[in-house]
């Protein structure tokens, strides 16, 4: 019972924090939440880095290439983002607001020439 009641307080604590934004800056709320959901949605799919960058590699080379070196890649690109996305899930109060990867998300497969397409 004292866990539950610890975590909802934790909870509460945190809903509070980020609702505590000035009135004046509304458009700072959603760059908290979206931060947010940003770091948490990169933890719970980073590891789709790998089929990705398998893919990427394919269409850059060749199936071979990418059978082969993809996994190595993606692991390094996952790797990041789960770092990134930590980093962005845990701290999404502080005010650096722009995504740290680029793209944002794991994702968008047709955003060629951004860092993680390369």
């Amino acid at each position: 019972m004292k866990r539950m009641i610890v975590a909802v307080a934790g909870l509460v604590a945190v809903c509070a924090l980020t609702l505590a934004t000035p009135a004046t800056a509304a458009e700072e709320q959603d760059n908290h939440i979206s931060k947010l959901v940003r770091g948490w949605t990169n933890v719970a799919t980073f590891w789709l880095e790998i089929p990705k960058q398998m893919y990427v590699v394919s269409m850059q080379r060749d199936a071979g290439a990418g059978v082969l070196f993809g996994p190595f890649k993606g692991l390094g690109f996952g790797i990041a983002r789960l770092g990134a996305g930590l980093y962005e899930g845990l701290l999404f109060v502080l005010p650096k607001y722009e995504a740290i990867m680029d793209p944002p998300v794991v994702w968008p497969f047709e955003e060629a020439g951004t860092l993680a397409s390369k």
